[in-house]
């Protein structure tokens, strides 16, 4: 944890401090769609031991007369992707949601996807940062296998079919509405409280 103001009132001191997190904070889901339209979420952590994000661009590359004969490159689009790996964890809601889809094809690859980052304040007390979700097709599912002696492997990669919605922490309404699907975890887990969003953006203690 780190504190996010400048270390002194110097206003030519730009050692500004963040706020450098361990990535067991960041909260993964996986939403399943009903008939009736409803997501029911499935925290996805048991058995994980990395989440990599990805993003792909894809670039158009031109040569302008005014440039000097230099190329430049422009971003025509980006490709949002997660790779997840860890152990086979069985009985794991999330993981047997996304094994069942191995054998599948089209929309049936297809789930609601969440990552909620928390982050840790002086008190031990987690707040909300960020909330990203999207609908994305799962692909490249692991689903165990390996060496004898060791664990059963879990692998897939997410990749979102459009650009994911991100709430900021100081879009209270909207970060309450989805932290009410998708509730800390951590806090349970260590003991510890959830701070609620205000309009403000600061947490509610």
């Amino acid at each position: 944890m780190a504190d996010a103001t400048t270390p002194t009132t110097d206003p030519n001191d730009k050692n500004v401090l963040g706020s450098i997190q361990e990535n067991y904070l960041d909260e993964y889901w996986v939403g399943k769609t009903g008939a009736d339209k409803t997501v029911t979420w499935l925290y996805l952590a048991d058995g994980i031991t990395t989440v990599t994000p990805k993003y792909t661009d894809k670039k158009k590359t031109a040569a302008y007369m005014n440039g000097g004969g230099q190329e430049r490159n422009t971003v025509t689009g980006v490709t949002s992707s997660y790779d997840i790996s860890g152990d086979r964890s069985i009985g794991n809601p999330a993981q047997d949601d996304i094994a069942d889809m191995k054998q599948k094809t089209g929309g049936q690859r297809e789930r609601m996807f969440r990552k909620v980052q928390w982050l840790q304040q002086d008190d031990g007390s987690l707040t909300p940062n960020s909330i990203e979700s999207g609908m994305g097709t799962f692909t490249d599912i692991d689903d165990g296998g390996g060496a004898a002696d060791d664990n059963g492997s879990f692998k897939t990669t997410m990749n979102y079919n459009s650009s994911p919605t991100v709430i900021k922490a100081d879009d209270a309404a909207a970060m309450k509405a989805a932290l009410a699907e998708t509730p800390c975890q951590n806090a349970i887990i260590l003991g510890v409280k959830a701070n609620t969003p205000t309009d403000n953006g600061n947490p509610s203690k």
